[in-house]
């Protein structure tokens, strides 16, 4: 197959859409498919055209700012896209993540069916998370977007069942045709053979996310400061950085948690997986995670994850076996810590557990889901769907 694969943003920045991405299309490739990436122009001064991986990628200035150059841009980026897609000719376009990328594929793929080839392609769209569950709640353009999206879409994938049960409302008017279905993410267990662990002072209990309302990191650090005088030895490190930050430097400030809280920042991926490696156990304390890569890496790592009953990473957690759940308050956060911290050895005992509770859910075994989908649409596209916006 060819699959040109477009997503919201590529490396070299850093997230969970990118590293997704990155798997899935050097798996297609391993898999004896043609594969290039369509992205974003950010950040600035990466170059419009390079290979990553051996992969060409291709990016766009298809960004909403800035406002005044936005309609010449999308011009653009529209007959740029186009051209890159002519010249390609995929069999497959998958779009990883729906948002301002999604439309551009949308505008272009109902050109591509009144003008026929070359630009007529199968297209299956992957919605994971915020797509979903945030922007549409702020965004006019994307709840437009998506019904029609789906509408055309020969099929729709969700990171988790989560995710898809708040997809509903877009969903009313799709095909009986299209495929709808759960692929979720996945973790690479090389990645921590023979890697280091962390050298830190004290033992710490790790958390890590983008520094946001919804991963909770104000209810983790309420909770902290009920349980830190029992466990004078531990420490709290938050790996990543966001627009929160002021706010819980506030908060350390206020429970006094200075010498026993530290906010990392930013942690380039040989820092992330030593962070795994080191701590006693992982803190996943999100309000909303679609799926929860991180608790992914940190069982892969040989360690227990104290996670929120938050949305999909209740399909990973066993309690008892790798981790424990508990809903997303800072009390019940703090009767995890206090219950996994008390008792090592069972906490222990549960992370020696976790790499083989998990063993499903690698990037090889996860990019053969997907490609199973995109062999299962590709031999099946153009049939009956629906032509219109």
């Amino acid at each position: 197959m060819k699959i040109a694969i477009v997503a919201s943003d590529y490396a070299p920045s850093v997230g969970g859409v990118q590293t997704a991405v990155r798997n899935i299309a050097q798996g297609s490739a391993r898999a004896g498919h043609s594969v290039i990436i369509l992205s974003s122009l950010n950040p600035r001064g990466v170059p419009a055209r390079e290979n990553v991986d051996g992969i060409p990628v291709f990016r766009f200035a298809w960004g909403r700012r800035p406002r005044w150059s936005l309609p010449f841009r999308a011009a653009q980026t529209l007959l740029e896209m186009a051209r890159v897609l002519r010249e390609f000719k995929p069999d497959l376009v998958y779009i990883h993540f729906l948002t301002i990328n999604a439309l551009y594929v949308l505008l272009l793929h109902y050109v591509g069916d009144h003008i026929g080839s070359p630009l007529r392609f199968a297209l299956v769209s992957s919605a994971r998370g915020n797509d979903i569950q945030g922007i549409p709640l702020r965004s006019r353009l994307q709840r437009w977007m998506l019904p029609r999206l789906f509408r055309r879409a020969h099929a729709i994938l969700f990171c988790s069942a989560f995710v898809q049960r708040d997809a509903a409302p877009y969903l009313r008017a799709i095909s009986p045709r299209t495929f709808v279905g759960v692929v979720g993410d996945g973790f690479n267990a090389n990645e921590f053979a023979g890697a280091r662990a962390y050298a830190h002072p004290a033992p710490y209990v790790l958390a890590m996310g983008r520094l946001v309302e919804k991963k909770g990191f104000d209810l983790l650090l309420r909770a902290f400061a009920q349980i830190a005088a029992e466990f004078p030895r531990i420490e709290l490190l938050i790996a990543g950085d966001g627009e929160e930050r002021g706010m819980l430097e506030k908060v350390i400030r206020d429970w006094r948690l200075e010498n026993r809280v530290r906010l990392l920042g930013f942690a380039d991926r040989e820092k992330t997986i030593a962070l795994f490696l080191g701590c006693e156990f992982f803190v996943l304390s999100s309000r909303v995670e679609p799926f929860g890569i991180v608790v992914l890496e940190a069982m892969a790592a040989g360690k227990a994850v104290l996670a929120t009953r938050s949305g999909g990473v209740v399909n990973l957690i066993q309690p008892g076996v790798n981790g424990m759940l508990v809903e997303p308050t800072a009390d019940d956060l703090a009767r995890g810590l206090r219950e996994m911290l008390a008792t090592p050895e069972k906490t222990r005992a549960m992370g020696a557990r976790a790499p083989a509770s998990i063993a499903q859910w690698t990037w090889e075994n996860i990019t053969r889901q997907f490609l199973d989908v995109f062999e299962r649409v590709v031999a099946s596209s153009g049939r009956g769907l629906p032509s219109s916006l």
